[in-house]
């Protein structure tokens, strides 16, 4: 005959803590997904469905050039390599009324680099874009020009 095997206080207190794990990790799978959707835990809804009418609606800043050329400013020459820091500036000076001065200071800075000489004016511009055409295809949306200044060209 076999004995019974006795169950322990380390055995009980062992299956009590992996019950009350297992509940909390399975927790979060009796939550809405959309008004679920918080700190600390977070089911990322916007990569979770598709989202037909999502829009990319930003200011920026632009040169363009003879025809339809056009490029946008790189961040360094707006206000520093941080992209973040750049988008805030513009921002800013579209807020406050200061697009024009912004403008200015990013002409002066192009004008002194030579990836941008066959431009010849700097525009702050906001774009309301569909995102995944301006993003994927490259199909802008309507624009709004802020300001748009020359880029001061010293004779050579």
């Amino acid at each position: 005959m076999r004995a019974v095997p006795r169950v322990t206080t380390t055995r009980l207190w062992g299956a009590v803590v992996s019950i009350a794990m297992l509940a909390a990790v399975a927790y979060p799978l009796r939550r809405d997904p959309i008004r679920g959707d918080s700190f600390p835990l977070s089911t990322y809804p916007m990569f979770a469905f598709k989202r037909p009418g999502a829009r990319v609606a930003i200011d920026y800043v632009i040169v363009t050039g003879p025809g339809e050329a056009r490029r946008h400013v790189p961040p360094e020459l707006v206000a520093n390599a941080e992209v973040m820091q750049a988008l805030m500036t513009v921002r800013r000076a579209v807020q406050s009324g200061h697009a024009a001065t912004l403008c200015a200071e990013v002409a002066g800075r192009t004008s002194r680099d030579r990836r941008f000489d066959g431009f010849d004016t700097v525009a702050v511009v906001f774009g309301d874009h569909k995102g995944v055409d301006y993003l994927v295809r490259g199909v802008r949306g309507p624009e709004r020009t802020h300001a748009r200044c020359p880029i001061p060209r010293a004779p050579r």
